[in-house]
């Protein structure tokens, strides 16, 4: 590489990995690491400070790293600076989910080389073989990023919520570019690592007279927004009295709803989030355009979700709640929406097969409460710690009856999507209200 060509002010310890001296592997994640770098305009590079999480957590031809080069990563005995943590596994836990047996047999041959893909990962730095979800910031998990921190993240779910709610700073990165950063321990200076690209070029004033859902407000967000940084009013008349768990799972919801529609990376939150607390509406960039938010928005934006059944009218066979990964709090709300449900409908177990998804960390703490899962367990729900939204890459269940809480699972697949107490009441009566 030709130095003298490059835009971007590089360290003496840089430039001597770029030349070789610790190594040819180093030397071409380096060379990758600047180009991104030079690429996206950056002035220099930065240290990373702390653990990274990323995105693709398995190998499939054609859509994931190829497994040559990880195995040449780890031969040369590289690791990322820090433990990092990875999207979830693939739906491989059978005994769990109950897929029909050409389903499994898919997802067993799209996942082929998954045992070799781990043991790489955990080569390359991954922090234990349960270091898998999207939600890694739960207690139970512990990658929680300190405020200010240096991350290079690249799950979009995870980095808005590591930006807007914990207030660290990491772009969303591509995947394997967030593996390669992490590896030399730096990240381009630029975008949302400065102040000035955490400003916000969009007020969102949110005037609904009820708390809106999460899933509906954060995708409304991002459609409009599309891009850049909103500012968002309002919310906090109905958040800032709640208890912490049940903020920070509601701006989980939001954060990952507004990445999966749009390129937002971070969000503010007037009152809320810890850059809004601080410095109000100067974080707002002159001429910055403004959205209101009202219930007939939202509405209109429920109407226009279409019904991709292959037979619209069937009765629904299967739920999916939890993706992105719920929280211990989100478990036990749903245990006891079910078990409120139950009894207000004078039925034992739910009418619909469903299976709650959560990190496993979580879940080994949530079946420790013998009772409760053991209700949940007559009832009929199953627990998993694997991707839903996998089983649809196979195509196999494409059209089929599917219903979630989940409006990114439905944006990616043909699921259809219900808000939580409307969703509550199908899977007690086994069929979707009049109009959905």
């Amino acid at each position: 590489m030709d130095i003298s060509s490059l835009h971007i002010a590089l360290a003496p310890d840089e430039i001597e990995t770029l030349q070789g001296v610790r190594g040819p592997i180093l030397q071409k994640v380096m060379e990758s690491v600047v180009l991104y770098g030079e690429a996206i305009g950056a002035s220099r590079l930065v240290d990373l400070e702390g653990p990274g999480h990323f995105v693709i957590p398995w190998s499939v031809q054609g859509i994931a790293p190829p497994l040559e080069m990880l195995e040449e990563l780890a031969a040369a005995g590289v690791k990322t600076k820090f433990p990092f943590t990875l999207d979830p596994r693939p739906p491989m836990d059978f005994e769990n989910l109950n897929l029909e047996p050409e389903v499994e047999e898919a997802i067993r041959k799209m996942h082929a080389n998954q045992d070799r893909y781990d043991e790489l990962m955990v080569a390359l730095g991954l922090r234990d073989k349960d270091a898998y979800t999207c939600n890694p910031y739960q207690p139970e998990v512990g990658n929680v990023p300190q405020r200010g921190m240096i991350l290079a993240w690249s799950e979009s779910a995870c980095a808005i919520y590591a930006n807007s709610v914990l207030g660290a700073r990491t772009n969303r990165n591509g995947a394997i570019m967030d593996l390669l950063q992490n590896i030399v321990g730096k990240t381009p200076l630029a975008g949302l690592l400065t102040d000035e690209g955490r400003r916000a070029d969009w007020l969102v004033e949110l005037r609904t007279r009820t708390r809106p859902n999460p899933h509906l407000l954060g995708a409304a967000i991002g459609l409009k927004v599309l891009a850049g940084v909103p500012y968002i009013s309002g919310l906090d008349r109905f958040l800032q009295s709640q208890a912490e768990a049940e903020r920070t799972d509601y701006l989980q919801g939001m954060g990952a709803m507004l990445a999966t529609y749009s390129a937002v990376s971070l969000f503010h939150a007037e009152h809320l989030t810890p850059e809004a607390v601080d410095q109000g509406r100067s974080l707002l960039l002159p001429g910055h355009q403004t959205y209101v938010i009202d219930e007939d928005e939202l509405a209109r934006l429920l109407n226009s979700f279409p019904n991709r059944w292959t037979d619209p009218h069937a009765k629904p066979e299967k739920c999916y709640i939890g993706c992105p990964h719920l929280s211990l709090r989100e478990l036990y709300w749903w245990a006891d929406a079910i078990k409120r449900g139950l009894k207000a409908g004078g039925k034992d177990r739910l009418a619909v097969e469903t299976i709650l998804c959560a990190a496993p960390q979580v879940l080994r703490k949530f079946k420790a409460d013998e009772a409760t899962w053991k209700q949940l367990q007559s009832a009929g729900v199953r627990l998993s710690p694997g991707c839903s939204e996998v089983i649809f890459e196979t195509r196999l269940c494409t059209g089929r009856p599917v219903i979630t809480n989940s409006n990114k699972l439905r944006a990616y697949t043909s699921a259809r999507f219900l808000p939580d107490e409307a969703l509550v009441h199908v899977l007690v009566s086994g069929a979707m209200e009049r109009g959905r």
